[in-house]
């Protein structure tokens, strides 16, 4: 590795070996100088052509973000996952140290990607053709987090679906139909949603 680059991971369904072409973002997380950022994008530009179509999605902070905490929910999830040895770095720099937060801390971080995610299940609903995978994957992630709560966790979009419906005992045919068809995604979604809604306090059907 260059000068100024101190860790690479590979993360979601990519590190879990679950990655499906087509359907999943090749996930890297890159932790470098902001002066690497000309080197990764030529790196970048030189792969295009051998990615195949791969959808490629690169997140790139530095030690510095890092140790201060100035992350999204979703990368404190991954730190997390980091420092409690869950996720393997394919590479990191000699002595290189990050934040471990500990799981308190990441499911308490988690409260907003769900608030935000019964936000976008919504947005999605009220569309007359909603976009199938972004309602997919918004749907899981809300599972994921309802799950985290309960001390599971399912980094898996159709396990923690499957986990979440039978817990409350509803059918779980949905959760592979709503890949390809729009109304079981619809339904699938609504009851995600209401799973989340009903936790509130003093929420009604």
């Amino acid at each position: 590795m260059n000068r100024g680059y101190a860790l690479l991971a590979v993360t979601g369904s990519g590190a879990r070996g679950k990655y499906q072409h087509g359907w999943s973002d090749l996930d890297v997380f890159v932790v470098a100088d902001a002066s690497s950022l000309d080197g990764i994008r030529q790196v970048l530009a030189e792969l295009e052509a051998e990615l195949g179509g791969v959808k490629l999605g690169i997140t790139v902070l530095t030690r510095a973000e890092c140790r201060a905490g100035a992350v999204t929910s979703r990368l404190l999830h991954v730190l997390a996952l980091i420092g409690s040895g869950a996720l393997v770095p394919l590479w990191s720099a000699p002595g290189m140290a990050l934040p471990a937060p500990d799981a308190a801390t990441d499911i308490d971080v988690s409260l907003r990607d769900g608030i935000q995610a019964a936000i976008e299940i919504r947005r999605q609903l009220l569309k007359g053709a909603p976009d199938l995978r972004g309602l997919y994957k918004v749907t899981a992630l809300l599972a994921k987090i309802q799950l985290r709560f309960s001390g599971i966790e399912c980094p898996s979009d159709g396990d923690a679906l499957t986990v979440l419906l039978d817990a409350k005992r509803q059918d779980t045919s949905a959760v592979t139909t709503a890949r390809t068809e729009r109304p079981a995604a619809k339904a699938l979604a609504t009851l995600v949603l209401q799973s989340w809604l009903d936790t509130l306090p003093g929420e009604k059907r």
